[in-house]
Protein backbone atom coordinates (compact mmCIF):
# COMPACT_ATOMS: atom_id res chain seq x y z
CA UNK A 1 0.00 0.00 0.00
CA UNK A 2 2.50 2.68 1.01
CA UNK A 3 4.60 1.82 -2.27
CA UNK A 4 1.63 1.99 -4.45
CA UNK A 5 0.68 5.16 -2.40
CA UNK A 6 4.35 6.43 -3.30
CA UNK A 7 3.88 5.42 -6.67
CA UNK A 8 1.10 7.65 -7.28
CA UNK A 9 2.63 10.59 -5.57
CA UNK A 10 5.63 10.45 -8.01
CA UNK A 11 3.98 10.29 -10.80
CA UNK A 12 4.11 12.66 -13.62
CA UNK A 13 0.41 12.20 -14.51
CA UNK A 14 -0.06 13.33 -10.86
CA UNK A 15 2.04 16.43 -11.51
CA UNK A 16 0.07 17.25 -14.84
CA UNK A 17 -3.46 17.25 -13.15
CA UNK A 18 -2.32 19.24 -10.31
CA UNK A 19 -0.86 22.25 -12.53
CA UNK A 20 -4.39 22.15 -14.67
CA UNK A 21 -6.35 22.65 -11.88
CA UNK A 22 -4.35 24.87 -10.10
CA UNK A 23 -4.26 27.17 -13.64
CA UNK A 24 -8.15 26.55 -13.34
CA UNK A 25 -8.30 27.23 -9.58
CA UNK A 26 -6.14 30.53 -10.55
CA UNK A 27 -8.51 31.80 -13.39
CA UNK A 28 -11.42 30.93 -10.64
CA UNK A 29 -10.10 33.26 -7.69
CA UNK A 30 -9.04 35.73 -10.04
CA UNK A 31 -12.68 36.41 -10.74
CA UNK A 32 -13.52 36.14 -6.95
CA UNK A 33 -11.14 38.83 -6.45
CA UNK A 34 -11.61 41.23 -8.85
CA UNK A 35 -15.21 41.46 -7.62
CA UNK A 36 -14.84 40.84 -3.88
CA UNK A 37 -12.94 43.03 -2.04
CA UNK A 38 -12.38 41.06 1.09
CA UNK A 39 -9.55 39.29 -0.76
CA UNK A 40 -7.47 42.22 -1.11
CA UNK A 41 -6.97 42.11 2.62
CA UNK A 42 -4.48 39.42 2.35
CA UNK A 43 -1.76 41.93 1.26
CA UNK A 44 -2.14 43.28 4.81
CA UNK A 45 -3.39 40.42 6.92
CA UNK A 46 -2.21 36.68 7.50
CA UNK A 47 -4.07 34.23 5.99
CA UNK A 48 -5.27 32.23 9.49
CA UNK A 49 -5.85 35.56 10.85
CA UNK A 50 -8.17 36.76 7.36
CA UNK A 51 -9.22 33.38 7.29
CA UNK A 52 -10.87 33.34 10.94
CA UNK A 53 -13.33 36.64 10.54
CA UNK A 54 -14.11 35.49 6.18
CA UNK A 55 -14.65 31.78 6.06
CA UNK A 56 -17.39 31.25 4.37
CA UNK A 57 -18.54 29.05 1.23
CA UNK A 58 -17.45 31.60 -1.29
CA UNK A 59 -13.88 30.89 0.23
CA UNK A 60 -13.48 27.42 -0.89
CA UNK A 61 -11.50 28.37 -4.11
CA UNK A 62 -8.58 29.80 -1.62
CA UNK A 63 -8.61 26.68 0.43
CA UNK A 64 -8.48 24.41 -2.60
CA UNK A 65 -5.66 26.37 -3.63
CA UNK A 66 -3.58 26.22 -0.56
CA UNK A 67 -4.69 22.62 -0.68
CA UNK A 68 -3.46 22.22 -4.54
CA UNK A 69 -0.23 23.43 -3.15
CA UNK A 70 0.44 21.64 -0.78
CA UNK A 71 -0.11 18.73 -3.32
CA UNK A 72 2.10 20.37 -5.68
CA UNK A 73 5.25 20.70 -3.08
CA UNK A 74 4.86 16.90 -1.78
CA UNK A 75 4.53 15.83 -5.55
CA UNK A 76 7.45 17.54 -6.29
CA UNK A 77 9.60 16.34 -3.28
CA UNK A 78 8.79 12.42 -4.01
CA UNK A 79 9.84 13.24 -7.48
CA UNK A 80 13.24 14.77 -6.71
CA UNK A 81 13.75 12.16 -4.62
CA UNK A 82 13.36 9.74 -6.48
CA UNK A 83 15.01 11.30 -9.39
CA UNK A 84 17.99 11.85 -7.16
CA UNK A 85 17.96 8.01 -6.20
CA UNK A 86 18.14 6.94 -9.96
CA UNK A 87 21.19 9.30 -10.50
CA UNK A 88 22.84 7.97 -7.65
CA UNK A 89 22.19 4.21 -8.65
CA UNK A 90 23.73 5.27 -12.01
CA UNK A 91 26.30 7.67 -10.68
CA UNK A 92 29.28 5.07 -11.90
CA UNK A 93 28.15 5.28 -15.54
CA UNK A 94 29.03 8.62 -16.73
CA UNK A 95 31.62 11.33 -15.71
CA UNK A 96 31.22 13.73 -12.47
CA UNK A 97 30.29 16.55 -14.69
CA UNK A 98 27.42 14.96 -17.01
CA UNK A 99 26.34 13.54 -13.84
CA UNK A 100 25.93 17.17 -12.25
CA UNK A 101 24.30 18.21 -15.25
CA UNK A 102 21.84 15.77 -15.36
CA UNK A 103 20.94 16.59 -11.25
CA UNK A 104 20.74 20.31 -12.35
CA UNK A 105 16.97 20.19 -12.86
CA UNK A 106 16.42 18.04 -9.87
CA UNK A 107 17.54 20.70 -7.41
CA UNK A 108 15.90 23.42 -9.28
CA UNK A 109 12.47 21.99 -8.80
CA UNK A 110 13.95 21.56 -4.43
CA UNK A 111 14.89 25.23 -5.43
CA UNK A 112 11.09 25.75 -5.89
CA UNK A 113 10.13 23.57 -2.73
CA UNK A 114 13.16 26.52 -0.72
CA UNK A 115 10.83 29.39 -2.01
CA UNK A 116 7.25 27.92 -1.76
CA UNK A 117 8.43 27.01 2.03
CA UNK A 118 9.40 30.50 2.42
CA UNK A 119 6.46 32.09 0.95
CA UNK A 120 4.48 29.40 3.81
CA UNK A 121 6.54 30.62 6.44
CA UNK A 122 5.70 34.33 5.89
CA UNK A 123 2.18 34.09 5.39
CA UNK A 124 1.72 31.23 8.64
CA UNK A 125 4.13 32.96 11.09
CA UNK A 126 5.33 36.29 10.00
CA UNK A 127 3.51 39.81 10.59
CA UNK A 128 1.21 42.05 8.63
CA UNK A 129 -0.01 45.19 9.99
CA UNK A 130 -1.52 48.25 8.73
CA UNK A 131 -1.53 51.45 10.08
CA UNK A 132 -3.35 55.10 8.75
CA UNK A 133 -0.31 57.34 7.75
CA UNK A 134 -1.57 60.16 10.02
CA UNK A 135 0.57 63.09 12.18
CA UNK A 136 0.44 61.53 15.55
CA UNK A 137 -1.06 57.85 14.92
CA UNK A 138 0.87 55.07 16.73
CA UNK A 139 1.29 51.63 16.69
CA UNK A 140 3.22 49.12 18.62
CA UNK A 141 5.45 46.56 16.44
CA UNK A 142 7.24 43.76 18.54
CA UNK A 143 7.44 46.11 21.60
CA UNK A 144 8.30 49.03 19.86
CA UNK A 145 6.31 52.14 19.40
CA UNK A 146 5.90 53.48 15.98
CA UNK A 147 4.65 57.40 15.53
CA UNK A 148 4.23 59.07 12.53
CA UNK A 149 5.58 62.18 13.52
CA UNK A 150 5.54 63.86 9.93
CA UNK A 151 3.73 63.79 6.92
CA UNK A 152 5.12 65.56 3.47
CA UNK A 153 3.48 65.69 0.19
CA UNK A 154 4.93 67.13 -3.42
CA UNK A 155 2.50 68.01 -6.05
CA UNK A 156 4.12 68.80 -9.26
CA UNK A 157 4.07 72.59 -10.32
CA UNK A 158 4.41 72.67 -14.49
CA UNK A 159 3.56 70.55 -17.18
CA UNK A 160 0.35 68.94 -17.84
CA UNK A 161 -0.05 67.41 -14.46
CA UNK A 162 0.75 70.76 -12.49
CA UNK A 163 -1.18 69.83 -9.66
CA UNK A 164 -1.17 66.49 -9.04
CA UNK A 165 0.76 64.26 -6.47
CA UNK A 166 4.21 63.60 -7.30
CA UNK A 167 5.38 62.06 -4.14
CA UNK A 168 4.12 61.48 -1.00
CA UNK A 169 6.59 60.31 2.44
CA UNK A 170 6.42 60.04 5.75
CA UNK A 171 8.65 60.40 8.85
CA UNK A 172 8.36 57.50 11.62
CA UNK A 173 9.75 57.98 14.68
CA UNK A 174 10.86 54.42 16.54
CA UNK A 175 11.05 54.06 20.17
CA UNK A 176 12.45 50.90 22.73
CA UNK A 177 13.90 51.10 25.48
CA UNK A 178 13.13 54.61 26.21
CA UNK A 179 15.39 55.33 23.23
CA UNK A 180 14.38 57.04 19.74
CA UNK A 181 15.21 56.82 15.99
CA UNK A 182 13.63 58.90 13.04
CA UNK A 183 13.36 57.21 9.73
CA UNK A 184 11.36 58.12 6.43
CA UNK A 185 9.58 55.84 4.36
CA UNK A 186 8.04 57.01 0.84
CA UNK A 187 5.77 55.46 -1.62
CA UNK A 188 7.74 53.03 -3.98
CA UNK A 189 10.88 53.47 -1.45
CA UNK A 190 10.46 51.02 1.92
CA UNK A 191 11.93 51.13 5.44
CA UNK A 192 13.71 48.34 6.66
CA UNK A 193 13.88 48.55 10.74
CA UNK A 194 15.13 45.61 12.49
CA UNK A 195 14.15 42.97 10.11
CA UNK A 196 10.51 44.84 9.78
CA UNK A 197 9.31 46.48 6.66
CA UNK A 198 7.22 49.80 5.92
CA UNK A 199 5.79 50.58 2.94
CA UNK A 200 3.71 53.72 2.30
CA UNK A 201 0.87 53.64 0.06
CA UNK A 202 -1.72 55.50 -1.63
CA UNK A 203 -5.52 54.18 -0.25
CA UNK A 204 -7.14 55.97 -3.34
CA UNK A 205 -6.44 58.11 -6.11
CA UNK A 206 -5.88 61.97 -4.64
CA UNK A 207 -7.77 64.46 -7.20
CA UNK A 208 -5.57 67.61 -8.13
CA UNK A 209 -4.48 69.53 -5.10
CA UNK A 210 -6.46 67.06 -2.64
CA UNK A 211 -4.47 65.59 0.47
CA UNK A 212 -3.64 62.30 -0.28
CA UNK A 213 -5.40 59.29 1.68
CA UNK A 214 -2.08 57.16 3.20
CA UNK A 215 -1.30 53.79 4.63
CA UNK A 216 1.58 52.18 5.80
CA UNK A 217 1.71 48.08 5.20
CA UNK A 218 3.76 46.81 8.04
CA UNK A 219 4.78 43.30 7.17
CA UNK A 220 7.68 40.87 8.44
CA UNK A 221 8.79 38.44 6.04
CA UNK A 222 10.00 35.40 8.89
CA UNK A 223 10.69 33.56 5.20
CA UNK A 224 12.52 35.80 3.30
CA UNK A 225 16.23 33.86 3.57
CA UNK A 226 14.57 31.09 2.21
CA UNK A 227 13.08 33.07 -0.73
CA UNK A 228 15.47 34.89 -1.29
CA UNK A 229 18.34 31.65 -1.13
CA UNK A 230 15.47 29.72 -3.53
CA UNK A 231 15.77 32.61 -5.93
CA UNK A 232 19.35 32.67 -5.96
CA UNK A 233 20.78 29.27 -6.31
CA UNK A 234 18.03 28.38 -9.22
CA UNK A 235 19.05 31.15 -11.03
CA UNK A 236 22.77 29.95 -10.70
CA UNK A 237 21.53 26.53 -11.58
CA UNK A 238 19.89 28.01 -14.68
CA UNK A 239 23.02 29.57 -15.67
CA UNK A 240 25.19 26.95 -15.28
CA UNK A 241 22.67 24.14 -16.79
CA UNK A 242 21.97 26.47 -19.94
CA UNK A 243 25.53 27.32 -20.74
CA UNK A 244 26.52 23.91 -20.42
CA UNK A 245 24.33 22.16 -22.49
CA UNK A 246 25.18 25.46 -25.03
CA UNK A 247 28.85 24.75 -25.00
CA UNK A 248 28.54 21.11 -25.05
CA UNK A 249 26.55 21.39 -28.72
CA UNK A 250 28.49 24.09 -30.07
CA UNK A 251 31.53 21.03 -29.42
CA UNK A 252 29.44 18.74 -31.08
CA UNK A 253 28.44 20.49 -34.26
CA UNK A 254 32.43 21.50 -34.51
Amino acid sequence: MINSLWNQLTSTRLCFWILNLLSLNLVIGGLYAKFDGRYRQLNSELFFSWLSNNLDGQCWWLISLMALLLLLGLNTFACSCQRINQLWQRRHNNPLKTNMLLLCPTLMHLCFLLILSGHALTEFSGLKEKMIAKEGKQITIQQTLVEVTKLNNLYRTTGPLAGHLQQSSAQLTFTHDDQSQTKQVAVLSPLWHNGITYHLALAGKPAPGQQPRLVINVKHDTGLTLILLGNGLMCLLMLIYFLTIRNHRRGGHS
